[in-house]
């Protein structure tokens, strides 16, 4: 994993914000313990200058603080965003990676996402104007001597902040209004599981949101209120479709469909 602690997570927010051109927008954002989303505006070749820039800094930072991380595979992989719905999608998308994989938080308290920042002013304040820290403040916040940042960047626990270098109140206008976006948010399993096959990303939905996906679909094709209540032939059948329909993990599987691990290691080995 690249990030472990949350100085690593605060350097994996600020190396996007000091590696960030003029010509390059920042609508969205994440940073996970093992890979980044972030949802560009900008020419390809800027964005993936963008992106040197930014696995640079975060080799440095690895090495500097004595970790040895195989980052042979830290490529990028541009995938261009084609209509509004796919870019409300992927927004929401992002905003909610964190709280996916963190059981601790929200969709709205994921430190290091843009995603407690959308429709959430109160989550604004308490930072402080990067210009404002002494020369060693500045250099504890980027890691290194270049320290000329913009005037609007602030800083609030150790790390640049997201709204600061983010155009977050452009990505709101994406969206109808607050409704909209909290709706998408909460209510949109089908379309996390098409983002997440264009993103390759293995898992998008918590278990409770996974199990009510479930309950649907049991009761709407096999006559059943819960997974567990299937017959063993379509627990089977369903096994399958939560893997490739919804990228499901084993431990998700077995424990819905209450199926032996012996069966699900045998379906879907690791």
């Amino acid at each position: 994993m690249m990030f472990i602690s949350s100085e690593d997570y605060g350097f994996g927010v600020t190396s996007a914000a000091i590696s960030l051109p003029d010509t390059v927008s920042v609508y969205a954002l994440a940073v996970m313990s093992n890979h980044l989303h972030d949802i560009l505006s900008g020419r390809r070749d800027d964005c993936l200058d963008y992106f040197g820039q930014r696995e640079k800094r975060i080799r440095s930072y690895l090495a500097a603080t004595g970790r040895k991380v195989d980052l042979r595979y830290f490529k990028p992989d541009i995938i261009p965003i084609e209509s509004l719905t796919a870019l409300r999608n992927e927004i929401v998308y992002v905003n909610r990676n964190g709280y996916v994989a963190h059981p601790e938080h929200t969709p709205f308290s994921y430190p290091w996402s843009s995603g407690m920042y959308y429709f959430n002013p109160a989550a604004n304040g308490d930072s402080l104007l990067y210009s404002s820290l002494s020369y060693d403040g500045k250099r504890a916040v980027t890691h290194s001597r270049m320290i000329n940042l913009p005037d609007h960047y602030s800083v609030k626990n150790g790390a640049i902040t997201i709204p600061s270098f983010t155009r977050i109140r452009d990505g709101e206008c994406f969206f109808r209004d607050a409704h909209q976006y909290f709706n998408l948010l909460s209510r949109s399993a089908e379309a996390y599981s098409e983002v997440a096959k264009r993103l390759g990303d293995q898992v998008f939905l918590t278990d409770d949101e996974l199990f009510s996906a479930l309950c649907v679909l049991c009761r709407k094709e096999f006559g059943q209120p819960k997974p567990s209540s299937l017959s063993p032939n379509d627990k089977i059948s369903m096994a399958i479709r939560m893997k490739k329909q919804y990228a499901a993990s084993n431990g998700q599987i077995r424990r819905m469909l209450r199926l032996d691990a012996g069966i699900v290691q045998e379906l879907f080995p690791e």
